[in-house]
């Protein structure tokens, strides 16, 4: 279980943040307290520099004032020896051979330790500098010196002159300023951990539950939702992704209308179907009655033939199968030649018919259509017409042109729609006549035409709208841009 649990949670995105913010801020710590430790361990180093060599200047002049016989070597013994109280130490006056003549101790005449050889003879070769020397104190004790020396001519022979005192008073102040720097820098680092665990949570919080709850949309919980807290990026992201199950909620209920109308759709036509080959096959009708029961089968398989037809063509139009070939075409010939087909359906229900185009004088309206798809639109919405208005009734198709668009006009005196009705006409298999006419002479549709409208005209970047009002009639309008 912990294996399985550890590769989790060291892929979690909130436990990447935050460790790459800390080890950001580790190492940006860690630099501002190597720059300052050395800022002021040089610090304090330079100011003892500058001050050995101001005392060995000192030491030079009593040196030169010896050779001169202004002062005599009690007194440069004295003098040194108040040198070396000024810098809390001692001050050597080393001879070529290692010994030392004079000084602020009581070491005269012993040799130096060998330590020092090193920078005993780098002052032999005319150089000064300085380092740190670790002795041995006769108390066992080890004790580093810091130690600065610089040559000297005494009477045409080499000598070094060396100044030197306990490194601990360095030592103990950079352990002060180190801890005076440390302290306060892991008080921030701690901090800043804090308000780094506070931001990752913030940021990853959100994902997190974005990811469960995917995972649980996924096996197909649709009322999960993901908190939004915040306005920020992360917020619009949980927005958005509520949003999406907000649609995919939506997107399986009419899946799930749309599996269960084409199932009532498809059993209606099948039952009759069987009903009447089952009483034929078993001579319950008559022979001298099967002509009359197959034409009924012929229109319960073309009924079929047109549910088929139409979800094909719903399908295609939905799914953004290239379905249309547009081109600019003249609206009021196209028109004209989708109502030519019409005329006999038209004479046949014995309604009243009326075209009315523009004037012959002006210019034909130019719309980027498909002209087979435009036939389409008016057929569906002349045949919704047809049912609905009964015997001497009027149909009237009217076009208007305007500077930038063209309407089309699909106007009945037919029974006309509730405003229920009327917000749901272009659902799939939605069939307003069902909710309120019983007529025995009106053709059962499919429930599909006006929804393939609704798709053909917004795929050729038209809109269209219904008003209608019972007992008046119904008015289509179907709007496209016209081409300058």
């Amino acid at each position: 279980m912990f294996k399985r649990w550890l590769p989790g949670k060291s892929n979690s995105l909130y436990l990447k943040i935050f460790l790459s913010f800390l080890a950001t801020c580790v190492l940006f710590f860690a630099g501002l307290f190597l720059f300052w430790n050395y800022y002021f361990t040089d610090l304090f180093y330079k100011d003892k520099i500058e001050l050995m060599e101001k005392r060995n200047v000192e030491v030079t002049r009593l040196m030169n004032s010896l050779q001169d016989g202004t002062i005599s070597t009690r007194e440069l013994k004295y003098t040194v020896r108040i040198l070396a109280r000024s810098i809390n130490g001692q001050v050597w006056l080393v001879d070529d051979k290692g010994n030392i003549l004079n000084g602020s101790s009581d070491s005269e005449g012993r040799a130096i330790p060998k330590q020092m050889d090193a920078l005993f003879i780098d002052g032999l070769h005319g150089h000064s500098g300085y380092g740190m020397v670790g002795l041995t104190a006769p108390d066992g004790r080890n004790v580093n010196l810091f130690t600065y020396h610089a040559p000297y001519q005494l009477n045409g022979q080499p000598m070094v002159i060396f100044l030197q005192f306990p490194a601990g008073d360095i030592s103990e102040a950079i352990s002060a300023v180190r801890v005076n720097i440390l302290v306060p820098l892991l008080f921030s680092l701690v901090a800043v951990g804090f308000i780094l665990f506070i931001i990752s949570r913030k940021l990853a919080g959100p994902l997190q539950q974005m990811n469960r709850a995917a995972l649980e949309l996924a096996h197909g919980d649709f009322t999960t939702r993901v908190p939004v807290t915040s306005q920020d990026e992360v917020g619009q992201l949980a927005a958005s992704f509520n949003f999406m199950v907000e649609q995919l909620e939506e997107w399986e209920g009419t899946r799930q209308e749309f599996l269960t109308n084409v199932s009532h759709e498809l059993r209606s036509p099948l039952t009759t179907l069987r009903g009447f080959i089952v009483a034929m096959n078993d001579k319950v009708i008559p022979e001298e009655k099967y002509s009359h029961y197959l034409r009924i089968c012929d229109q319960e398989v073309q009924r079929l033939q047109r549910l088929v037809s139409d979800l094909l063509d719903l399908a295609q139009i939905q799914n953004g199968v290239d379905v249309f070939r547009l081109r600019p075409v003249s609206i009021a010939e196209t028109l004209e030649d989708s109502l030519e087909l019409l005329k006999a359906p038209i004479a046949t229900k014995e309604i009243n018919f009326h075209l009315i185009l523009p004037e012959p004088d002006t210019v034909p309206s130019q719309v980027q259509l498909d002209p087979d798809r435009f036939a389409q639109i008016v057929q569906n919405l002349i045949y919704n017409s047809l049912k609905f208005t009964p015997k001497g009734g009027t149909i009237t198709v009217a076009l208007e042109e305007q500077e930038r668009e063209v309407h089309m006009y699909v106007r009945d005196t037919g029974e006309g729609m509730t405003d229920a009705e009327l917000a749901r006409i272009w659902d799939r298999f939605y069939k307003a006549e069902e909710a309120r006419t019983s007529r025995s002479d009106v053709k059962t549709g499919t429930g599909l035409g006006l929804t393939i409208v609704k798709h053909l005209v917004t795929g050729m970047n038209g809109t269209i709208h219904a008003r209608s009002q019972v007992g008046e009639g119904t008015e289509f309008r179907v709007t496209f841009p016209r081409i300058s």
